[in-house]
C-alpha cells in the first residue's frame, strides 16, 4: 500500500487534470456540488442580482446590475427556447443515470449555442441524485490523460497513470448506481489514434455499464469521420445537434436577462431596438450568444463613458441658475442609456472588414498554422534582413517546414497535441478554400524540374503563401490570448 501511494504521488499530477473535481466526500456526490449554478427564482430587483449582488450592503444601481447580468459568465435566469434539445437530454438522463444504467450521447454545435448551459440546467432539475463531473479536455496534453482526469474528478484513488484505465473499468462495472461524466471539447482528444475515445464510448455502451457519458464538441460529424468503428461495434452514441441561435431566440434571451434585474417604474437600460439590432447582426454571422452578450456589455461601457464625459462637461461649465430640485434629482438619477448608435459602433469595431471576419472565423488549429508561418517569416527576416530575404519569405514557405514549426509551437504551448501530417494537410486545404492562403507547386529548379503535388505524399513539397495582408493576420492572431506571447 505505501509503495502504491508513493508511485501515485510521483507520477500523477491530479489536481491539474479535472476541471470540476467534487469534494472529498464519497464518489457519489450529488449534482448540486458538481455544477454550482446560481438560482434566479427571486431575482426581481437590482439590489438582489441573482443571489450575488444582494449580499452587498449598499444598493446597486440598475445600470451596474444590468452590466453584471450581461456578462457571459453569469448563469442565465432560465433556458429560453431549445425545447426539442431539452427534451432529448432529459430523456437521456431519465433512461440512463436516473435508472442506474450506462449510455452515451454526443452533443455538437457551434460555440455559444447553449450546449453546456442547457445540459447543466437539466442536470440541476433532475429529480434523482447521481454523481456527475465535468472534465475539460483542452488542457490534456495526451488523450490517455482523460482516464486519470475522470478519476480525479470522481475522487477515486488509483496507483498511477498506467493503472487509471483499469481503475476506471473497475468502477464502471462494480458498485451501486450510475454516474455521469461530461467531456467538454471532446474533439481535443482526437489524434493519430482514437483509442481513448473508442474505449470510453465502448465502456458506456456495455450492457452492465454504470457510466453515462456525454461528449460535447463543435464538430457535427465527429462520430462519422473519426470514430467509424463505433458503428461496427454497435456503440454509436445518441446524436444531438444545437443549431445557431436565431434572431428571436437571441432577443428573448437578452430580454430575459434584462427583466431579471429590472426595477419597476424605470426605463430599460438597453433600448429594444438596440437589442434587436444586436440580435440580427450576431444571428447573421455566427449565432453565438456569447458574442451578443459581449456586444451589449461593451455598448453599455461606451454609453457609460459618454455619460460621464457629458456630466464632467456640465460640472466644468457655467453654473445653471434654475436647477432641478435636489429631491427630484435624487429620486430620478440620470443613467446611461444604450441606443442603436452604441450597438452599431461596437459591432463595427468587432466585425471590422470582411477579411477580419474571415480570419476571426478560423479555428484554433488553423490559427496555429498561421502562427507557424509568421514565426518562420520572422526567422528568415532576422537571419538575413535584406530585400531578397523578405521577397523569399513573401513568395512562400514549404509546407513541410511549416508542419515542423507548427509541431514545435504546439509543444511550446503545451495546450493540445499536434495533429498528424495528413490532418495538417487537410487544415491547409481548408484554409486555401477559405481564401486565406494559396498553396502551389515549388518553382522550377536549375534543371527545369518542378515538384508537383500528388496523392503519394508529395503534397507537403508545395509552398504556402498568404492570400491576405500579413498585418491583418497578425491582428487576428494577437486577439487570441494564447497566441499573443508567441508573436
Amino acid at each position: 500500500m505505501p509503495a502504491a501511494r508513493s508511485a501515485r504521488t510521483g507520477t500523477v499530477k491530479r489536481k491539474a487534470l479535472a476541471e470540476t473535481p467534487i469534494s472529498r466526500q464519497p464518489p457519489v456526490a450529488t449534482i448540486k456540488s458538481a455544477f454550482p449554478v446560481t438560482k434566479h427564482s427571486s431575482c426581481n430587483s437590482a439590489t438582489d442580482l441573482c443571489g450575488k449582488i444582494g449580499k452587498v450592503a449598499k444598493p446597486v444601481s440598475s445600470f451596474v446590475a444590468t452590466k453584471t447580468v450581461m456578462h457571459r459568465s453569469t448563469a442565465p435566469p432560465q433556458i429560453i427556447g431549445r425545447e426539442s434539445e431539452q427534451a432529448a437530454i432529459r430523456e437521456f438522463l431519465q433512461t440512463t443515470v436516473e435508472k442506474g444504467r450506462g449510455g452515451s450521447m454526443y452533443i455538437s454545435g457551434n460555440p455559444g449555442t447553449g450546449k453546456t448551459a442547457c445540459l447543466q440546467t437539466l442536470i440541476k432539475q433532475s429529480a434523482a441524485s447521481f454523481p456527475s463531473v465535468l472534465v475539460n479536455c483542452v488542457p490534456l496534453t495526451r488523450p490517455e490523460q482523460a482516464y486519470a482526469a475522470v478519476l480525479d474528478a470522481l475522487n477515486v484513488e488509483y496507483a498511477g497513470a498506467d493503472s487509471a484505465l483499469a481503475e476506471l473499468e473497475r468502477i464502471v462495472f462494480k458498485g451501486k448506481g450510475a454516474f455521469l461524466v461530461i467531456l467538454d471539447e471532446v474533439d481535443s482528444l482526437l489524434g493519430s489514434k482514437q483509442e481513448v475515445l473508442y474505449r470510453l464510448f465502448e465502456l458506456a455502451a456495455h450492457p452492465d455499464s454504470r457510466l453515462a457519458l456525454v461528449g460535447i464538441a463543435n464538430a457535427l460529424d465527429l462520430t462519422d469521420r473519426f470514430l467509424p468503428r463505433l458503428q461496427a461495434r454497435n456503440c454509436v452514441p445518441l446524436l444531438l445537434n444545437f443549431n445557431p441561435y436565431q434572431v428571436n431566440d437571441i432577443v428573448a434571451i437578452l430580454q430575459s436577462r434584462l427583466d431579471s434585474v429590472a426595477v419597476e417604474g424605470t426605463e430599460p437600460v438597453i433600448q429594444k431596438a438596440a437589442l434587436e439590432l444586436c440580435a440580427r447582426k450576431v444571428a447573421a454571422t455566427s449565432g453565438d450568444l456569447r458574442k451578443a452578450l459581449d456586444v451589449c456589455r461593451q455598448a453599455m461601457e461606451a454609453a457609460e463613458a459618454e455619460h460621464k464625459k457629458k456630466s464632467n462637461n456640465k460640472e466644468n461649465g457655467p453654473a445653471v441658475v434654475a436647477a432641478a430640485p435636489a429631491a427630484t434629482a435624487a429620486a430620478n438619477p440620470a443613467m446611461p442609456k444604450v441606443s442603436i448608435m452604441h450597438i452599431a459602433k461596437v459591432l463595427t469595431s468587432l466585425n471590422g472588414s470582411p477579411i477580419a471576419q474571415k480570419l476571426n472565423a478560423l479555428n484554433f488549429q488553423q490559427k496555429l498554422v498561421l502562427c507557424a508561418h509568421a514565426s518562420l517569416t520572422k526567422s528568415v527576416q532576422l537571419a538575413t534582413p535584406s530585400k531578397k530575404a523578405a521577397a523569399s519569405a513573401t513568395s512562400g514557405i514549404a509546407v513541410s517546414k511549416l508542419f515542423v514549426e507548427y509541431g514545435a509551437i504546439c509543444s511550446r504551448l503545451g495546450m493540445l497535441a499536434a495533429v498528424t501530417r495528413s490532418e495538417f494537410l487537410d487544415l491547409v486545404a481548408m484554409m486555401e478554400t477559405q481564401g486565406v492562403v494559396t498553396v502551389e507547386a515549388q518553382k522550377a529548379g536549375r534543371r527545369g524540374g518542378c515538384r508537383i503535388a500528388s496523392s503519394t505524399g508529395a503534397a507537403d513539397d508545395r509552398t504556402l503563401r498568404l492570400a491576405v495582408d500579413e498585418a491583418d493576420i497578425r491582428r487576428a492572431l494577437m486577439s487570441t490570448p494564447a497566441l499573443s506571447p508567441i508573436l
